[in-house]
């Protein structure tokens, strides 16, 4: 008896291909600069959008008081305050504690750069203020030299040497000046107000001790080099400028 022929074997069917997904993890980030407005994507991995926003604002910009504690005229005198310097102070510096950066040395010590420049400038400036009633304390105070030629006779309470240093600084500018007469002509014009003291204050604590002062105190130390390792941080950076006037 003959066996039935078996049956064909069915067509093996392949499967479709699995659909590729887009496994896009990056993020974006956008920040400005002076004139120019950057694109970045990174990995949310590895950084925060807070750690790379506080990356830049250590490299852009310095650690600076908003309290100048600058005075340009007698009257100026009588507007500053301790208390608002100390509370400008306290302010900023509780800003930088807080704020995050990437976790990389380089990023963590310019944190901290920042936060020195920040107390100098608060120390050199509560000097400043204090001077204004106790100009003696500039004599020890901790900066060059060359800045107490400008208070010695202040802090003597010395009129004539007062005079004698006011007169000098005067001259000293009038040789980098471009009208040296007329700056001349406004020092003999104060030199003879019956507010002369005052003038002499806002000169001499100013545009002697404190320019020279504010030019010795040290600041973070910054490299180009910085500005590509900040932009290592992204896997990429586009960048649109304005157009300069």
């Amino acid at each position: 008896m003959e066996q039935p022929a078996a049956a064909p074997p069915e067509p093996v069917v392949e499967a479709p291909p699995a659909p590729v997904v887009s496994t896009d993890t990056l993020a974006t980030l956008t920040w400005e600069s002076e004139i120019c407005l950057h694109t970045g994507r990174y990995n949310p991995k590895r950084y925060t959008a807070a750690q790379l926003l506080g990356t830049w604002e250590v490299l852009e910009h310095s650690a600076s008081l908003n309290y100048h504690a600058l005075t340009f005229t007698p009257a100026d005198i009588d507007k500053l305050s301790l208390d608002s310097l100390e509370a400008d102070y306290t302010k900023l510096h509780e800003h930088y504690q807080q704020l995050q950066v990437v976790p990389q040395p380089v990023w963590q010590q310019l944190k901290m750069a920042r936060l020195r420049e920040l107390e100098n400038e608060y120390k050199a400036k509560r000097l400043l203020i204090q001077a204004y009633t106790t100009p003696e304390l500039l004599l020890t105070a901790p900066y060059p030299d060359a800045c107490t030629q400008y208070i010695r006779g202040l802090a003597a309470r010395n009129d004539s040497l007062i005079r004698r240093d006011w007169e000098r600084l005067i001259r000293q500018e009038a040789k980098q000046n471009g009208e040296p007469g007329s700056l001349l002509a406004r020092f003999h014009d104060q030199l003879n107000s019956p507010d002369w003291y005052r003038y002499a204050q806002v000169e001499l604590l100013n545009a002697g001790w404190w320019n020279c002062v504010n030019r010795a105190l040290p600041q973070a130390e910054l490299t180009p080099r910085m500005h590509q390792q900040y932009e290592h941080l992204f896997s990429q950076v586009r960048t649109e400028c304005e157009e300069a006037d």
